[in-house]
């Protein structure tokens, strides 16, 4: 094998090398297909006609600053170097810059969010909100040194009752979108305005692009107050314009919206009044047409002395106040001095009498209550001796005693209330004896009958235990 041999890695940096000599950078037109975008930011994508496809990179960092999204089927031009990728060995394009071709980029980019936006439904009608009936707070976002800020104040300097709470932020360049949507975002939920206006002069597509950004149209779709967006000339056409509640076509008309609404409602009121004075007048002419055609009827001739009376009457009662509380004085008085004499009434007439009386009785009432209490304590006495003589105590206490079955109370009276074989209990006046029954054998008729006692002095069948 003649000729050099080459490693594939050398290899491939040589035909790399002699890519970027010989052909350099290229300008390739063609269809995007395949577009893929990698976690760290990449994006991937195949260019094709209907001759070839070829393999294309774009870097994270050149992606970010595209203005539109690549989409599959998009023509463009891409402008790149061709390298062969060395894990792969397969030719691509390395892109340093992709443009629409047909239509410009930000274009591009301004339809593509347009259509993104209202698939969300963030241009629907039913989402708009009026604007205030009385605007009287209004926020402005706008540059501070711009000629919009002088144009809309000087609109709505005709009206001498509005405060205006100005938010300055950067309307074009980098960093403008965000300023202008955390304004936005600010004096909605300040709870300081009424309505937001959103306002930037006439310029280029270019110019104008903070307006169109995504951040920007979010926040005033989310705006809690109603937004007027007056941006550019009238021609010109932003997504502010469709998010906003109202589209003014320049800055000067959102104030003229504004100052409009207000006058609008002046002219309501001013109108209202005129229709009021109107009705007011109309009812007192009716009044007065009726005052005349009763000025010769008698009762109208006797208004007068009836007003009269009437006054008297009002001058009597107004002075019945004071009278009343005169006479109230009066018998507050005469109620004091007989309050007074009953208290002197018993020391100058009765109180000798009344103590001979009240000692008197008191005797009489403790002599009844001695032979009360004497004859109560004779009753009582003669209840404990009859008491006495009926207990069992006295009875026992005299040589008699009561059995019981063993576990109850009531005495025995007869042999048949026992069995042989249960046990009883003999209450004497001093103990008890319980005893077993061992049978029964006849009934003692007599307190001083000895039948059955065969000398022993115990009635047969019975048996004691101590």
């Amino acid at each position: 094998m003649s000729g050099k041999v080459w490693a594939v890695g050398e290899l491939i940096r040589q035909v790399n090398a002699v890519l970027a000599g010989a052909v350099g950078e290229v300008v390739v037109r063609g269809e995007l297909s395949g577009v893929k975008v990698a976690g760290s930011g990449h994006c991937y994508f195949q260019l094709k006609d209907a001759e070839g496809t070829l393999s294309c990179a774009l870097w994270g960092s050149r992606a970010d600053r595209l203005k539109f999204k690549l989409t599959d089927g998009l023509a463009v031009l891409v402008r790149g170097s061709l390298e062969i990728y060395a894990q792969r060995g397969s030719l691509q394009l390395i892109a340093l810059e992709v443009i629409p071709e047909g239509i410009g980029e930000l274009q591009l980019a301004f339809e593509q969010l347009k259509a993104k936006l209202a698939a969300e439904g963030l241009f629907a009608a039913e989402r708009k909100r009026e604007m205030p009936a009385l605007p009287l707070r209004l926020g402005l976002v706008t540059s501070s040194s711009g000629a919009a800020v002088r144009d809309v104040l000087k609109v709505l300097a005709r009206w001498e009752h509005l405060s205006v709470l100005l938010y300055p932020v950067r309307v074009q360049g980098r960093g403008a979108a965000g300023e202008i949507a955390r304004a936005v975002r600010y004096l909605g939920g300040s709870g300081r305005v009424d309505v937001v206006l959103v306002v930037r002069g006439g310029g280029s597509l270019e110019d104008l692009w903070a307006f169109n950004e995504e951040v920007v149209a979010r926040a005033i779709a989310a705006c809690p107050v109603p937004v007027i967006s007056g941006v550019g000339h009238e021609v010109d056409f932003t997504i502010a314009d469709f998010v906003a509640d109202i589209r003014a076509a320049t800055p000067t008309q959102a104030a003229e919206l504004v100052v409009a609404r207000l006058e609008e409602q002046a002219r309501r009121v001013e109108l209202g009044a005129q229709r009021l004075v109107r009705a007011m007048e109309r009812r007192l002419d009716r009044l007065a047409l009726r005052l005349r055609a009763l000025e010769g009827a008698r009762g109208l001739a006797r208004l007068p002395q009836r007003v009269t009376a009437l006054r008297q009457r009002v001058e009597h009662l107004a002075e019945l106040p004071r009278r009343l509380r005169a006479a109230l004085v009066r018998r507050h008085r005469r109620l004091d001095g007989a309050t007074v004499r009953l208290l002197h009434w018993p020391t100058r007439l009765g109180a000798p009498r009344r103590r001979e009386l009240v000692t008197v009785r008191l005797a009489v009432a403790g002599e009844r209550l001695k032979g009360l209490l004497r004859r109560r304590a004779a009753d009582l006495d003669q209840k404990e001796r009859t008491l006495t003589a009926l207990s069992p105590r006295a009875v026992l206490r005299r040589g008699y005693s009561i059995t019981t079955r063993e576990g109850h109370r009531t005495p025995l009276r007869a042999p048949r209330e026992v069995k042989a074989g249960e046990r009883v209990i003999t209450t004497l006046a001093e103990g008890q004896l319980r005893s077993l029954v061992l049978a029964r054998e006849g009934v003692q008729t007599g307190l001083f009958d000895s039948e059955g006692d065969n000398g022993t002095g115990r009635v047969p069948g019975t048996g004691t235990e101590e």
